[in-house]
């Protein structure tokens, strides 16, 4: 449910990011289409908020709540456990070959990142693990920011046409293209200082025995 939830606010977000990126982008070239292109976007987030609006409705929210009620109940994290050395791995376990980063690498890498730093979050106010949540929070934003101009990229070449059919698009996949090494840059950084050479074992996260476990297990995975 929480998916499903999410996905359609994140269209919204998605559209958001790119209206405020295109905002941003100070070219005296083709002012007509680029106000177009706003317009497309403003048109295509309206439809997506209406979906957002009627998938929360009463009875979706109020179930929502009961079920993160239920599971809030199952949950124990058990004094010995160590959320920051979990972090850590699960950002270790993912191999990186320096020389070709693609996109499916950012995409992993972020969805991996986003993860670890939900975990670590658990150790609370602990100064490591502060620092952690930060670097991984970075390396999402980074990484978040180019997939935006990526997406908005590709929704003024669908109106347009190629590079060089359009100062703008051109434009947009000079910036995305700058996008993606800073992305690149951050991510190699961030892994070579994160990344454990002798991983030690930590206690993992428990949770009190309930038939919903092995689903909750699933979904953490």
């Amino acid at each position: 449910m929480l998916g499903g939830l999410r996905k359609t606010a994140g269209r919204v977000r998605d559209l958001d990011a790119q209206t405020a990126a295109l905002r941003s982008l100070k070219i005296p070239q083709e002012p007509v289409r680029k106000s177009q292109l706003m317009r497309t976007l403003a048109e295509e987030r309206g439809k997506r908020e209406e979906k957002l609006v009627k998938a929360l409705d009463k009875k979706t929210v109020a179930e929502v709540r009961k079920r993160l009620k239920r599971t809030a109940g199952d949950l124990e994290i058990a004094k010995s456990a160590d959320p920051k050395g979990l972090a850590l791995q699960k950002v270790a376990a993912l191999e990186l070959d320096h020389s070709a980063v693609t996109e499916k690498t950012l995409h992993r890498f972020r969805i991996a990142g986003k993860r670890a730093r939900y975990i670590a979050e658990l150790a609370g106010k602990d100064a490591e693990a502060v620092r952690l949540v930060a670097q991984l929070k970075h390396l999402q934003d980074v990484i978040g920011d180019w997939h935006d101009w990526a997406q908005l990229a590709q929704a003024a070449e669908k109106l347009f046409g190629g590079v060089q059919d359009s100062a703008l698009v051109a434009a947009l996949g000079n910036v995305t293209r700058a996008k993606f090494r800073q992305a690149v840059h951050t991510l190699i950084e961030t892994q070579s200082a994160l990344t454990v050479k002798k991983p030690v074992a930590v206690t993992p996260l428990g949770r009190r025995p309930s038939r919903q476990n092995s689903q909750a297990a699933a979904a953490v995975a």
